[in-house]
């Protein structure tokens, strides 16, 4: 039976009625097999109406066709029409009642304890609403609908935080330092490592060669390779078992400590986005002349706020001793927000299925179920190959995708995972705003709208230009767009630029956003 709750009005309405007697309303659930039923106000004048539900819609019953009025209670006819069973109805009546109380005036002590009585039960009813609703799958919402869903074994996902690399380097040679006498003691072998990684060149070597010190010759007795000093095959070597010592040259080793933090650069600290590496590294010679150092970095806070792009990570909080520069040449992306409550329930929807397994929904529900999994698109027998089935898989770990896959699969089928191409978005407009609203915060909003829109498209969805517009003009202050258009950058470097068109997205890509130009005209001034 489901829970009704009842309004303020209704409720202060009702107590009033009790005790200074008058009209009221009474509810009753419906039983085919009942037909009597008693009202709770005595003595009863008339009986209004009687309100209910038949076959599914409201209806109003008829009085001495459908229900009669007897002594204390309301009787279904027999041959008149009656409620759908298992529903409510309603039914009005006017009661007398001797009471001293007559004044229930706004105002008055009676009416004023009432209405004060009657906010306090409206709010329980409204607790026991909201507790009945978080029972149910479809009606549960965030803890709630966690303990639901948990019946079937399943868990919400966490939010995911993006994670890439940012390069640390500098423009110049960092400091050398002088290594004079390494001490190694020959044994026979050809290679021996020198103590410091950062080798510039090697200055002396000495020791014994037949019982004499020697100087020994570069590049006829020995070399330089890599960071180990190599004796030539046909060059003088030290006596065996005796000890030879190396003065070389070496740079000073610059080292990235795991736990360093980088971040975006923004005039509001809070707007900045900050990430973190996740191991040691140290600078290594680059091209033209650079020391750097590419380091993987992890976003400090889940979520998609962490997805940016190339070149925006810039800012050391706690510079490092001789790293010049830091940037992200490429863009830090994977940030997923947390499961929200209607990809949850579909899920959870899907979890019989997933328990018997072979479908294609089952191999679905179980691939969304890996964290980190935005979006997922299955082809059966691509290219007509029966037997085959492609799964185009946007975010989560792979190995963990091929795993619950294969326990997933029926016999026999074959499962081809692959990764979405990536087509970039690049969007260019003019904002036409009302005289008075102010252009840097409307073409922040526009911005924001833009990339989440084109961020939630999943794997084969297409880039809407009604959609664009509808979120750009819907911001307040925004009179109009112009000057509108998009470019697709698809992997295999082709372009699509449009004015008015939907750009199309294959099966096999997902959009990202780029680029977001935004310009701006007064309305009456374009």
């Amino acid at each position: 039976m489901p829970f009704v709750k009842k309004t303020y009005r209704e409720i202060a309405k009702e107590i009033l009625s009790q005790i200074t007697g008058g009209e009221t309303t009474e509810e009753f659930a419906f039983k085919k097999s009942k037909k009597t039923y008693k009202l709770t106000n005595n003595p009863i004048t008339e009986v209004n109406e009687i309100e209910g539900t038949l076959d599914g819609a409201a209806r109003l019953f008829a009085r001495n066709i459908d229900y009669r009025f007897k002594e204390d209670s309301v009787e279904w006819v027999d041959k008149g029409h009656h409620p759908d069973d298992n529903t409510r109805f309603r039914v009005k009546y006017v009661f007398t009642k001797p009471s001293g109380i007559t004044d229930v005036n706004a105002g008055s002590v009676t009416r004023t304890i009432v209405e004060a009585i009657s906010r306090e039960i409206e709010y329980l009813y409204l607790q026991m609403e909201q507790a009945y609703l978080s029972g149910f799958l479809d009606t549960a919402t965030d803890k709630a609908l966690d303990l639901v869903v948990s019946i079937l074994g399943i868990k919400r996902k966490p939010p995911q935080p993006a994670s890439g690399y940012v390069t640390f380097g500098r423009n110049t040679e960092p400091e050398v330092v002088s290594v004079t006498g390494e001490v190694h003691l020959y044994d026979g072998s050809l290679d021996y490592p020198l103590n410091k990684k950062l080798v510039k060149g090697i200055t002396k070597v000495e020791g014994t060669f037949q019982e004499v010190e020697t100087v020994f010759k570069k590049d006829e007795d020995f070399t330089l390779a890599e960071l180990n000093v190599r004796w030539l095959p046909d060059g003088k070597k030290p006596d065996a078992k005796t000890v030879f010592r190396i003065d070389y040259e070496a740079y000073r080793e610059i080292e990235i400590p795991k736990g360093t933090n980088v971040s975006t650069l923004s005039a509001k600290p809070s707007e900045t986005i900050l990430f973190t590496t996740v191991e040691k590294t140290s600078l290594t010679k680059a091209a033209a002349g650079k020391w750097e150092a590419e380091v993987p970095v992890i976003c400090t806070v889940p979520g998609r706020s962490g997805n940016v792009l190339a070149g925006t990570v810039v800012v050391m909080p706690q510079p490092v001793a001789g790293v010049e520069y830091a940037i992200n040449k490429g863009d830090i992306t994977n940030g997923v927000e947390a499961e929200d409550d209607n990809e949850l329930r579909e899920r959870a929807k899907h979890a019989l299925e997933f328990a018997g397994k072979a479908t294609y929904s089952s191999l679905e529900t179980a691939i969304r179920s890996v964290e980190g999994v935005k979006s997922i698109l299955i082809e059966d027998m691509p290219e007509n190959v029966p037997g085959v089935v492609k799964a185009i898989v946007d975010g989560g770990d792979m190995e963990k995708i091929m795993h619950v896959i294969d326990d997933t699969r029926a016999a026999g089928i074959k499962v081809e995972i692959f990764r979405p191409e990536i087509v970039y978005i690049d969007t260019s407009l003019t904002l036409v705003l009302e005289r008075e609203t102010d252009p840097a915060s409307a073409a922040a909003e526009a911005e924001k709208r833009i990339r989440s829109y084109v961020s939630d498209l999943g794997i084969g969805s297409d880039v809407l230009y009604s959609r664009v517009v509808e979120l750009v003009v819907s911001i307040e202050g925004v009179f109009d767009v112009a000057d509108f258009m998009m470019s697709a950058h698809r992997a295999d470097g082709s372009i699509i630029e449009t004015t008015t068109e939907n750009i199309e997205i294959e099966n096999t890509e997902r959009a990202e956003p780029r680029t977001v130009n935004i310009s701006f005209a007064r309305r009456g001034e374009t």
